[in-house]
């Protein structure tokens, strides 16, 4: 059952219109075909014209937020007149002052694969010795059991170095391997996760962004041919667990998939699935705005009103190596004091 339909406003790295951004005069252009750009997202009070920064709820009890997409289109207007290259607009829920929820927002922070990281001072090889790392996965839910890799050698000498180059070589000599190892010295072995080829290629990936999450053992095979651990060093290694992060692409590209049959693309078996332009862009990283709010309507059943749990999410490119105009600076000179005039009284955030 659906708790809460979500909106998405995707925000481009890029310049933005000043006359956008100071509601006046010019801000007229905007209903024309000049104005808002691609990835552009602006605030706009009850009547949908721009709002200007300090405005309040006692100047307007309800805000849309506008994003400008890509796609264009030729019209004639009422007069008779031909009008082309009119960009098409994403538009937010009405987001009614009195009914706002949560006013949140979040800085980008980067993903990081699992590491798990072995120090093996005080390991003398034995010659002949069989040792091994297992890997056993816990990220594949799809695979009806345990899914594991298994990388063997064979002591050559008691010289800890020559174990640890060996290990290492044999474990990134497996192409279809889920891990990178590294050695950071002579005494350490570092098993880091690598990126999922399925879900982290392109904004076109079928699978939802997902991270490599695993178990690892280096053991040996004793004189009775058991499995056994290395009493020279700690059974379990040193783990830094994998992190998904905030604002990544993959993410924000999941959640615009997501919400694709709010927009009427229910259909993801048979293809070519039409949809509409993706609007994330690959590798950018973003700040995540989000607003939780109710929206009011008439029951068909008694003719009162009612509530439908709603989010308003922006998703804005973080600007870390684009140009000085910062979209998310904009808006939230714009939101914040409107945010804290609303019944909720909303701190300001920053982001």
């Amino acid at each position: 059952m659906i708790q809460r339909t979500n909106k998405l406003l995707i925000g481009k790295d890029i310049s933005r219109d000043a006359h956008l951004c100071v509601a006046g005069a010019s801000a007229a252009a905007f209903t024309k075909t000049t104005g808002i750009e691609d990835g552009e997202v602006i605030v706009l009070d009850k009547n949908l014209s721009i709002l200007a920064a300090g405005k309040t709820i006692a100047d307007t009890d309800t805000i849309f937020i506008c994003q400008g997409t890509g796609d264009t289109y030729d019209y004639t207007d009422e007069e008779g007149t031909a009008v082309s290259t009119v960009r098409k607009i994403i538009l937010s829920d009405p987001i009614e002052g009195k009914l706002v929820k949560k006013f949140t927002g979040t800085s980008y922070d980067a993903k990081s694969e699992q590491i798990d990281t072995y120090t093996l001072t005080g390991l003398v090889p034995v010659v002949g010795t069989e040792y091994f790392v297992r890997i056993v996965y816990k990220d594949m839910n799809e695979h009806p059991g345990q899914f594991t890799q298994t990388y063997r050698i064979i002591a050559t000498d008691a010289l800890l170095a020559t174990f640890v180059v060996a290990m290492n070589a044999k474990i990134n000599a497996h192409s279809g391997r889920r891990v990178n190892c590294t050695t950071n010295t002579t005494t350490t072995l570092v098993l880091t996760g690598r990126a999922i080829p399925g879900c982290t290629t392109g904004t076109s990936d079928l699978e939802e962004f997902r991270m490599v999450e695993f178990e690892s053992f280096l053991n040996y095979i004793d004189s009775d041919g058991n499995w056994a651990i290395n009493t020279a060093t700690a059974p379990s290694p040193v783990r830094t667990v994998a992190d998904y992060g905030v604002g990544t692409w993959e993410l924000i590209r999941d959640m615009e998939k997501r919400a694709l049959p709010y927009l009427g693309v229910h259909n993801f078996t048979m293809f070519p699935v039409q949809v509409p332009t993706v609007r994330v862009v690959k590798d950018e990283t973003y700040d995540m705005i989000v607003i939780e709010h109710d929206k009011s309507y008439v029951s068909p059943d008694n003719q009162y009103v009612k509530q439908a749990p709603l989010t308003t999410v922006l998703a804005i490119a973080d600007n870390a190596a684009g140009p000085a105009s910062n979209q998310a600076g904009d808006i939230l000179a714009v939101l914040n004091p409107w945010m804290a005039s609303c019944p909720g009284a909303f701190d300001n955030i920053t982001i």
